[in-house]
């Protein structure tokens, strides 16, 4: 069920077994609502999933607020006017799938959100080659959602430069190689 911001549903989804790309995602005839329902206006992190599913398995096996988009182009307006009526919110994480259409709606949206709200701190998960959110749970441990959204990546606004102090200590740049489940490699940075 889609809710509306009383909490009522007034859309629903579903998703085909079928295998057919075109004929995976259904929705009401004019669709409407959010999933899982419109963010608690004190939330203060928010992760924002490609779609339903994920959002699904985020809240079942972690404890953030989360909210699902309609795929990688379907952040809408009423997400955006759900989003103004959070005034604690400080930061929004993108999860999405870890592909180049996933990568690309990342980009868009965060600069979107930058724009619409400076303030807020915006991040994304560097999620695996061709996983998603529901993958990773289907083929790793039950903490690799929290893991790799604890590790996630800050993209707005840039932390302003020290002056006169030290330099800043870099970030390891993780990674987790999971193309091979017999042989699951992570390289850092660090020496």
């Amino acid at each position: 069920p889609l809710k509306n911001a009383q909490g009522e549903i007034v859309s629903l989804y579903g998703r085909s077994l079928n295998d057919k790309k075109s004929q995976r995602h259904h929705y009401s005839i004019g669709r409407s609502g959010l999933y899982p329902n419109y963010p608690d206006p004190a939330v203060k992190t928010l992760v924002l999933t490609e779609r339903i599913i994920d959002a699904l398995t985020i809240q079942e096996y972690t404890d953030f607020d989360v909210l699902a988009m309609y795929g990688t182009n379907g952040l809408t307006k009423e997400h955006l006017e759900a989003l103004k009526t959070c005034p604690d919110l400080e930061e929004v994480i993108f999860f999405l799938d870890g592909d180049t259409a996933g990568r690309l709606s990342t980009e868009k949206y965060a600069a979107d959100l930058h724009k619409l709200f400076p303030n807020l701190v915006i991040s994304e998960v560097q999620t695996l080659e061709n996983e998603d959110p529901n993958s990773l749970i289907q083929s790793h441990e039950v903490g690799i959602l929290g893991h790799l959204i604890q590790e996630r990546k800050r993209l707005y606004p840039e932390p302003p430069p020290a002056s006169g102090a030290e330099a800043p200590v870099p970030i390891p740049v993780n990674v987790l190689d999971v193309s091979d489940p017999e042989l699951l490699v992570y390289q850092t940075d660090l020496v």
